[in-house]
């Protein structure tokens, strides 16, 4: 471009004018800075709200790869493996009852990364039959650190029920109410049912080559992938909704960008007809708006995102506080969770967005002809 052809478009743009006229220059594509941003909040918060929820499955479910030996001798170095046992009981307490799904640990079960990835509030006194529970079970019983229940544990070896007086040595907070509403932890010893091996490995390892490993050696596993199939199948559905949300950015910006050229042309219609009256070819013409245009989506698909970032950082507040009033609305989603910006996705959308518009601002531009591009 000329000197003047820049100037030209920094000009029409805003550059060297009062703010209502930079306000009315961006005007016209305002509808997709506000869908922009609308698509980049969501994006970020499925992806972060998919990736807790799969983590939690792993964590509060039976592990990465649940096994039935040792599969210690496989397992990386940053992995943990803890000796499980698995058994059912009914939990009274003075405001309630519930039934359970029993889980048989030994202390160390909740070092490492659950000590990192959950948060526990912990009973310091003297604790007969400590009992791990969620912050769901925990209201639901009216139960908290120090209090005592029954608990009355389904012996499957000798076909009895067993009770047991049990204290409440911690209470975690409750992050996924799908899966630890109906959950608690006691003493290995407690349940004389078969030992499994959980195999907890860190975020973002899936566990597939482990899993692998394990087979091929003749170590009967699982994934958790597999084991709670129903519920890692929403966290796959939630990620398919992302390549809707981009399929949508396309179409969106196409009919913004054309949309906005139109009124860009018409609103400079005395301006363009001097520039053409001054010698300006209309080719010239026609890529003066082309870039004046596409500059002012690249700016606002940019400050959308931005924006939509913004707000998606401001999600999980949002979450706690409504986890605490409306509880049962979150009953199938994760309470709390990191916001983890998928940066390359919206890199991705954003450009998406240039390219779309460009085709769509050129041939816009390409119907314009004779005197109605004046």
């Amino acid at each position: 471009m000329s000197d003047a052809s820049r100037l030209y478009i920094s000009r029409k743009l805003g550059k060297g004018m009062k703010h209502g006229y930079k306000w009315r220059a961006f005007l016209p594509l305002f509808l997709l800075f506000i869908v922009t941003a609308l698509l980049s909040f969501s994006m970020t918060f499925i992806s972060s709200l998919s990736a807790e929820i799969n983590r939690m499955i792993e964590v509060m479910g039976s592990g990465t790869i649940y096994a039935l030996s040792d599969p210690s001798v496989y397992v990386p170095e940053e992995g943990e493996v803890a000796a499980v046992r698995e058994g059912s009981a009914l939990a009274y307490s003075e405001n309630g009852e519930s039934a359970l799904f029993i889980k048989g640990v030994d202390p160390s079960y909740f070092s490492g990364m659950r000590s990192r990835e959950l948060s526990f509030e912990t009973f310091e006194g003297d604790a007969m039959n400590p009992v791990v529970i969620s912050s769901s079970l925990s209201s639901d019983l009216d139960l908290h650190p120090g209090n005592r229940f029954t608990l009355l544990l389904w012996d499957a070896e000798n076909s009895r029920t067993r009770p047991f007086l049990c204290t409440v040595k911690s209470v975690f907070d409750s992050v996924y109410p799908q899966l630890d509403s109906h959950l608690a932890y006691v003493p290995y010893t407690l349940l004389s049912s078969r030992v499994g091996y959980e195999a907890l490995l860190p975020q973002g390892d899936g566990g597939d080559a482990l899993l692998l490993r394990l087979l091929e050696n003749g170590i009967p596993a699982s994934s958790y992938k597999t084991m709670y199939s129903s519920l890692y199948g929403n966290v796959v559905s939630s990620i398919g909704i992302l390549y809707i949300i981009l399929a949508s950015v396309a179409l969106l910006a196409a009919f913004f960008s054309s949309d906005a050229v139109q009124v860009y042309m018409e609103r400079d219609r005395k301006d363009i007809k001097e520039l053409w009256i001054l010698g300006l070819q209309r080719s010239s013409i026609k890529g003066i708006y082309f870039r004046m245009t596409l500059t002012a989506v690249a700016f606002s698909a940019v400050a959308g995102i931005l924006a939509g970032v913004i707000i998606a950082l401001l999600s999980p507040s949002v979450l706690s506080i409504v986890s605490k009033y409306e509880p049962e609305l979150l009953e199938y989603y994760v309470r709390s969770f990191d916001v983890t910006v998928p940066w390359l996705s919206l890199a991705f959308m954003a450009v998406l967005e240039i390219i779309v518009s460009a085709l769509s601002i050129a041939f816009s531009l390409r119907k314009r002809k004779g005197i109605a591009l004046f």
